[in-house]
């Protein structure tokens, strides 16, 4: 058989993948016909095809699965390897891509992003702020920030923050309006803002009850999928929110927001940085581990 290059397997994989030669090519930077003649190439040097393509879709046949299913995680082994090489004797660079919900990029990454490039120049930061569950591997980001009921499953975390508090919170004129929830079946009668997650579920408010769990379903004037949204409204008198407590903290400060519920909450959590398991992480994902230890002042990995 002959030797197949390693850019047409890139190029299965990718049509693979995006179901799309247009879409492929957009990923690669190179043209879809370009890529149609690779594939092509590689389905004679194999002696199977490996597409099935229609004028409607691109999808892989049951042989295109089957080599993709081993082939992918093969690729991005090399990939690794490869950067880390070039990165070995020198400062860590290339795309750097993190999925973190908006309370992470709030309060760790925001205030920190020009220092983050000052010390890493040569480092290209991409970050996909998503409070979903995003499946890192599939999605090609090299990292991910969550707490650590949420992490996925099967990888390597370390937190990258102190514990956080969250708590619920309200302007003095609603809660003269109103009074103050003095337990947390009290939210029921009140106005709560809520929060849609990205796959449409609605967050359930977090308490801990005598020494027990509670999740409580609450119900208001507005839901949104962006905290920022929900502070802006409580601030204006709409109604309370349940936010993370660092986030509202110059506003309690000045007065235009206080804190209800506050011995009913539960233990404060830790955000952590997950990424699958390798025998020796890529330089700029250290760099990340590094940057992010050192702002919350934790010990070095």
């Amino acid at each position: 058989m002959s030797r197949i290059p390693h850019d047409a397997l890139q190029a299965f994989r990718a049509i693979a993948r995006h179901r799309s030669f247009t879409r492929a090519g957009a990923e690669l930077g190179v043209s879809a016909s370009a890529l149609s003649q690779s594939l092509r190439q590689l389905e004679e040097a194999l002696g199977v095809p490996l597409l099935t393509r229609t004028t409607r879709q691109v999808a892989p046949t049951e042989a295109g699965e089957a080599l993709l299913a081993r082939l992918s995680p093969a690729l991005d082994e090399i990939a690794a390897v490869l950067e880390e090489t070039r990165q070995s004797r020198g400062q860590p660079a290339g795309q750097l891509r993190v999925t973190l919900p908006h309370t992470a990029a709030q309060l760790l990454f925001y205030p920190a992003l020009a220092d983050f490039a000052a010390r890493h120049p040569k480092l290209r930061l991409e970050l996909d702020v998503n409070n979903g569950l995003v499946d890192i591997v599939a999605q090609r980001f090299d990292a991910g920030v969550r707490f650590g009921e949420a992490l996925q499953a099967g990888m390597q975390a370390l937190p990258v923050s102190q514990p956080l508090r969250f708590v619920v919170a309200a302007s003095p004129d609603y809660l003269r309006r109103r009074g103050a929830p003095k337990t947390p079946q009290d939210l029921l009668g009140h106005d709560c803002l809520g929060y849609r997650f990205g796959g449409g579920g609605q967050y359930r408010w977090q308490f801990a009850a005598g020494g027990q769990a509670l999740q409580l379903a609450v119900d208001g004037p507005l839901i949104a999928n962006d905290n920022m949204a929900l502070l802006h409204a409580a601030l204006e008198g709409a109604g309370l929110a349940y936010l993370a407590e660092p986030l509202i903290a110059p506003w309690v400060a000045e007065g235009r927001l206080a804190v209800v519920l506050d011995h009913h909450m539960p233990p404060a959590e830790a955000l952590y940085l997950y990424y699958p398991h390798r025998p020796r992480q890529p330089a700029k994902l250290r760099a990340l581990i590094a940057f992010l230890r050192e702002r919350a002042g934790l010990p070095q990995a």
